[in-house]
């Protein structure tokens, strides 16, 4: 028989530090999934929150957008942000970057930014032909690049804090 006294049902859910992501697992729900909740906020200071396709650029994690977007005009004005990525197999493990926005229009940062896109997408590099064609498609004269500047890390995985109180694991001892 321990002495430790029994920890109370919410403790787990409050006390989450053992329900985080390792270094190597977060890099790995970055480089796996596509998309992010990118958040921002307006003139007043109201949340707003957007899903936006993201690649990789250098490690980087990169969107794109046009000048009639809000988030371009929030960015502008306040270039904080808030990216939460989730493991595309599994929800529960989830990656939130806290930073800011760094924006630019850059011709080369497109190119890339569509190709590995496609890449992706396509299971391989495309035709050069292909990959004109699409970044015509994203080539507007206000076309911009955005990526993140990572400040702080914070991660979750709910699996594994499901399992712990489903298996009665004392995770802190």
């Amino acid at each position: 028989m321990s002495d430790t006294p029994a920890r109370p049902a919410w403790f787990a859910r409050r006390e989450i530090s053992p329900f985080v992501l390792e270094d190597a697992e977060v890099d790995e729900i970055l480089r796996k999934a596509t998309h992010t909740v990118v958040s921002w906020v307006t003139k007043d200071n109201k949340p707003v929150s957007a899903v936006v396709v993201y690649v990789l650029v250098d490690g980087v994690i990169t969107i794109t957008s046009t000048t009639n977007r809000a988030k371009y005009h929030a960015w502008r004005r306040n270039p904080a942000a808030s990216f939460c990525i989730w493991d595309p197999e599994n929800i529960g493990r989830q990656v939130t970057l806290r930073g800011h926005v760094e924006i630019m229009q850059s011709a080369e940062l497109l190119s890339r930014f569509t190709e590995i896109f496609l890449t992706q997408r396509m299971g391989g590099p495309p035709s050069p032909e292909r990959l004109a064609a699409e970044i015509a498609k994203f080539d507007a004269p206000d076309r911009h690049m955005m990526q993140l500047h990572v400040e702080k890390i914070l991660t979750h995985d709910l699996t594994r804090l499901f399992k712990a109180e489903r298996d009665g694991t004392d995770v802190w001892s």
